[in-house]
C-alpha cells in the first residue's frame, strides 16, 4: 500500500471518529468463480486484483451500480490484498439464523441511531445509507412508527425508524430486497 493509500486511509479513518459514524457491518463470504476486484461499484472500473473462486472475504457495504448490478464493497481475507468492489452474483453466503437489514437512503444520507425507539430521544450515533446491521429487536409504537434495535459491529447498538432501514427475512445474510 503506498504512502497516499494510507495517508488517505488514516484521514478517513479519522473523520469518521469525529463525525460519529459507525462501521457497517461485515458478513463473511466467498467468491464462487474468478472476481475483478474493482476500484468502483462498476464494470468499467480498474481492476485491483483478480481473485481466485474460493476467496474468503468480508462484505462491509452494498450498494446499486449504475450498470443495474448490486455490488459489495469487499476486504479479501489474503494479507495486502486491497479492499474493492465484486458484483453481487460473484458472492455466496452462509446461513443465518440471525436477522440482518441495510441501512436505507440516498447515496451517503446519514441515518440517526437513537437511544430509545422515539423520534424525542437522543442520537447517539448515525450510520451510513448501505451499512449492514443486525437486527436485534422491534417496537411498535402506538400509531406510530416501528422501531428496529440493530447492533454495528463494534457491538454499539441504537433505534432506527422503520422508514430507514430494510429489514431481510429471517436468515438472509445479504439479499437486495425492494424496499
Amino acid at each position: 500500500m503506498g504512502l497516499v493509500t494510507k495517508l488517505a486511509a488514516c484521514i478517513l479513518s479519522f473523520g469518521t471518529l469525529m463525525t460519529g459514524a459507525l462501521p457497517v457491518m461485515a458478513r463473511p463470504a466467498t467468491l464462487t468463480t474468478d472476481s475483478n476486484l474493482r476500484t468502483d461499484a462498476s464494470l468499467t472500473a480498474s481492476i485491483l486484483e483478480v481473485l481466485p473462486p474460493g476467496s474468503n472475504v468480508e462484505v462491509l457495504n452494498i450498494t446499486a451500480g449504475s450498470d443495474g448490478n448490486y455490488w459489495y464493497y469487499v476486504r479479501p481475507e489474503v494479507e495486502g490484498t486491497p479492499d474493492g468492489w465484486i458484483r453481487s452474483n460473484l458472492v455466496s453466503f452462509k446461513p443465518s439464523s440471525k436477522s440482518y437489514a441495510t441501512l436505507v437512503g440516498s447515496l451517503g444520507d446519514k441515518i440517526n441511531v437513537r437511544s430509545s425507539p422515539s423520534l424525542n430521544s437522543k442520537i447517539l450515533h448515525y450510520g451510513l445509507s448501505g451499512d449492514l446491521v443486525t437486527v436485534e429487536d422491534s417496537y411498535k409504537e402506538s400509531g406510530n412508527y416501528r422501531w428496529y434495535r440493530v447492533k454495528f459491529p463494534s457491538n454499539a447498538t441504537g433505534w432506527v425508524r422503520q422508514d430507514l432501514i430494510s429489514v431481510w427475512p429471517k436468515g438472509c445474510i445479504i439479499t437486495c430486497p425492494e424496499h
